[in-house]
């Protein structure tokens, strides 16, 4: 089991982004013990679900914030944002336990998560700084 914790490389320096990401995380992690603790299946897909539509929530949240600063990547953060809201659809709906661990979505979601928020995330947080010292 993998058992992330919040780390400082998760940290963009964005208060309601971090805050958001450490929910996403969360999420994560209980369909990674759910997996582990061989949670029944209607289990499983509710916290696919759950994390699914969380995540659709925090990229408009992130979005929203890109579209106040005029920040210039928008349109490849917002595309990879939607890749990986494809992906998760595709773990929704009626699969079986045996496909979910086959396709790991604990370990895509992670690897997803560390990447994304290590690498796009800090650079929108560092835009919307550097955007809000300009301003004073």
């Amino acid at each position: 089991m993998f058992r992330s914790v919040w780390k400082s490389a998760y940290e963009t320096g964005h208060p309601r982004i971090d805050f958001e990401h450490k929910i996403f995380l969360d999420l994560i992690l209980q369909i990674e013990t759910d997996l582990f603790e061989n949670a029944p299946l209607d289990q499983v897909e509710r916290h696919i679900v759950e994390l699914y539509k969380y995540t659709d929530f925090h990229f408009f949240s992130e979005e929203s914030i890109m579209i106040d600063v005029a920040f210039p990547d928008l349109e490849t953060h917002r595309r990879n944002h939607e890749l990986l809201l494809a992906e998760l659809r595709g773990f929704t709906g009626s699969i079986s336990i045996e496909t979910i661990r086959k396709k790991d979505i604990v370990g895509f979601l992670i690897e997803w998560f560390s990447f994304h928020t290590a690498g796009e995330d800090i650079r929108l947080a560092a835009y919307v700084r550097d955007d809000a010292a300009m301003k004073t």
